[in-house]
Parts: C-alpha cells; structure tokens; sequence
C-alpha cells in the first residue's frame, strides 16, 4: 500500500488578484524584519497572510518547519494550518499556525525536556476541579496548615 497526498485544494491567488497592500506583504523579503498587517474584517489579511508565507516557503527557501504563524484563537490557527498546509502541498512536522498560548506551552515544554525534566501536561477543568478540591478538603480536615496571613 503507498500513500498518496491528494493535490492541493487551494489554488495559488493570481498576483493580479492581491491588491497592493496584499501584494506588499507578500513581498516583505526573508531578514527584512517583522511586519505587522492590520485591516478590518474582510480585507484580505488572512489571503495576504496565507500567500506571504507560500513565498517564504517556496521563494525564499525557508523550512515550513521555521515559519510561525500566531493566531488568536485554536478555531483560527486550525484554519490558517489547513489553508497553508493545502496551498504548500507538503506535509510539516511542526504545525505552522499556533494560538500564543500553544507556543507559550511548546516551549516550556520543550525547555523542561531538553533539561531532563518531566515535561509538563495540560490538564481538564474537571482535572482543575479535583485538584482545587484535595486541596480545600486538606485544610478542612487540617492536614496542611492554611496560609500565614500577616
């Protein structure tokens, strides 16, 4: 059995079709600095995004698994990873659009095993619950003395 990746479903955005702010981010060369695009819904921000990062990739050379995108939230950054991924046609090890709080996460992770450490995990609010609960019910019960208050 051979596994095949279908072809993408994103067609590459014509050039003629990015308007000049659009096309400005796109050409925002590799080592020219951060950049920062702001507009209001529907602007094209997310096109312009979406094709800046295909140059990156495809131009200028840069490893997929180099390029960070921040989105605000999961809904988002799935979204942004699904329209990359299918404009790229290749397969990441990494994902390409994260939320700040999954990025925060990987590299304290990444920091706790590169120090032999047990890398931390994400816990459920029931986890938070329980946790929260042990806790109360160990003062309550006085098996750990409450806080020295001043």
């Amino acid at each position: 059995m051979r596994l095949v990746r279908p072809a993408p479903t994103a067609p590459a955005v014509p050039v003629g079709a990015l308007d000049a702010g659009q096309a400005a981010v796109v050409a925002h060369g590799r080592g020219a600095g951060p950049l920062v695009v702001l507009g209001g819904p529907g602007t094209g921000k997310t096109t312009a995004l979406v094709e800046a990062v295909v140059a990156r990739v495809e131009r200028d050379g840069v490893p997929p698994d180099a390029v960070l995108v921040l989105a605000p939230s999961r809904t988002a950054a799935a979204g942004l990873r699904d329209r990359i991924s299918a404009r790229l046609a290749r397969t990441v090890k990494e994902p390409l659009a994260r939320t700040p709080h999954a990025y925060a996460f990987g590299l304290l992770r990444r920091a706790r095993v590169l120090d032999g450490d047990v890398p931390p995990r994400l816990i459920s609010g029931p986890e938070q619950d329980q946790i929260l609960a042990d806790l109360l019910a160990g003062h309550v019960d006085g098996v750990v003395e409450g806080p020295v208050w001043p």
